[in-house]
């Protein structure tokens, strides 16, 4: 026995012993008895043993909150959870990719022909590199008797439709269906049975061949004329929830009273009031202002009179208010001369960029609306003509 273990033992008791010394030696490994048991209680002497046993491994110190911080840390605990998941959630929104602003006429060397996957992915690379988001994908247009062209392609339409989705999900691709008011023996726009055809193709193109919507090119619409008006009107109502609307739009060919150039020919009614703009906004999605086909001569007259006509559409859109959703898209065209109206030395992408950029700046708080170019059209557009439109307008 060392000395430790000497001191700290106790001395035999005799419980028989009944003198003085007998009973002090009692009392003495009485009040040994409870100080070893109050050791043995002490927690801060606990912690050290427990800290240093090998058997159950490490342990935690005990700590212990008043009940107020408990709660706290409770409350804080949840707030940090909450951030978290925002955070997580804002992430997983922020990655799926955004679409991008600008628009696109493609036409059957697309829709009725089939393509491999390889030739589509490097459509869709294109559109992607040339910030093109929502495409008009010809589909068909309604013939003088009432019936409507192509049919014998409509699978192969169905068949793009699938596969430009499924390789380009964040896009809008939008069936292309084209109305020429005038037959041949006349106006027919406010035919029922002409309103009925273009709404139940409508529904065919979004239900049947899977399009996100319908791009209506209904030509010419005048101003104030409530057929249009009520053709939009009836495929809204038949389409799917969700199911989007875009119209090709006449811009303001000869306004009076403006300080711009003007084409030599004055058509009444080729300018929209401001009023039957909005009406027609109400009702669509997005609207294409087929700024081209002026008849000017010069390629500064044609800037101004485009920015004349962003500026115009823009301003009155902007007058629905602040919940003003309809997307504009401005017209730049590509295609071959066709005279008197169109001369590509005179309407072309470089000039329609600068008419885009400048009547911007002129509609200020408006020009919120514009979302992006519309090139007409896919099949007419080489590739100089690209790189313009990288250099003057997805650089600018």
């Amino acid at each position: 026995m060392d000395d430790d273990d000497f001191l700290n033992s106790e001395p035999p008791v005799d419980p028989h012993d009944t003198r003085p010394a007998g009973r002090a030696r009692q009392r003495v490994a009485q009040r040994r008895r409870e100080q070893s048991s109050k050791r043995s209680r002490d927690p801060v002497r606990r912690r050290g043993l427990d800290q240093i046993a090998p058997a159950g491994g490490f342990k935690l110190p005990d700590f212990r909150l008043p009940r107020n911080q408990i709660y706290l840390a409770y409350a804080v605990g949840a707030v940090f959870f909450i951030i978290l998941i925002v955070f997580v959630l804002g992430r997983l929104r922020n990655d799926t990719p955004e679409r991008p602003p600008n628009a696109l006429w493609i036409g059957t060397e697309w829709t009725y022909e089939t393509h491999d996957d390889a030739t589509m992915e490097q459509l869709v690379a294109d559109l992607r590199e040339r910030k093109i988001g929502t495409v008009y994908a010809w589909v068909s247009w309604l013939q003088p008797d009432e019936t409507w062209r192509g049919v014998d392609n409509f699978d192969k339409v169905s068949a793009f439709a699938e596969q430009f989705k499924r390789l380009y999900p964040e896009s809008e691709l939008l069936g292309w269906i084209s109305l020429p008011v005038d037959d041949g023996t006349g106006y027919r726009l406010d035919q029922t049975d002409v309103q009925e055809k273009v709404v139940q193709f409508s529904q065919t193109t979004v239900e049947d061949f899977k399009f996100d919507g319908v791009f209506l090119n209904v030509e010419p619409v005048w101003d104030g004329d409530d057929n249009f008006l009520s053709l939009v009107r009836q495929v809204r109502a038949a389409l799917p929830e969700g199911s989007l609307i875009a119209a090709a739009i006449p811009p303001d060919w000869s306004p009076l009273n403006a300080d711009i150039p003007v084409p030599p020919l004055i058509v009444p009614g080729t300018v929209w009031s401001d009023s039957y703009k909005r009406s027609a906004a109400l009702l669509l999605d997005q609207m294409a202002v087929m700024t081209y086909n002026s008849g000017l001569s010069s390629s500064s007259d044609y800037t101004l009179w485009t920015a004349y006509q962003v500026k115009t559409f823009a301003e009155a859109l902007a007058e629905l208010g602040a919940g003003a959703t309809t997307e504009l898209v401005i017209g730049m065209p590509t295609y071959e001369a066709e005279p008197p109206g169109h001369d590509p030395l005179v309407e072309n992408i470089a000039s329609a960029a600068d008419g885009i950029v400048l009547g911007l700046q002129q509609a200020g708080e408006a020009a919120r609306l514009v979302r992006g170019a519309a090139i007409y059209a896919s099949w007419e557009t080489d590739e100089q003509e690209w790189a313009q439109f990288q250099q003057s307008w997805l650089e600018r």
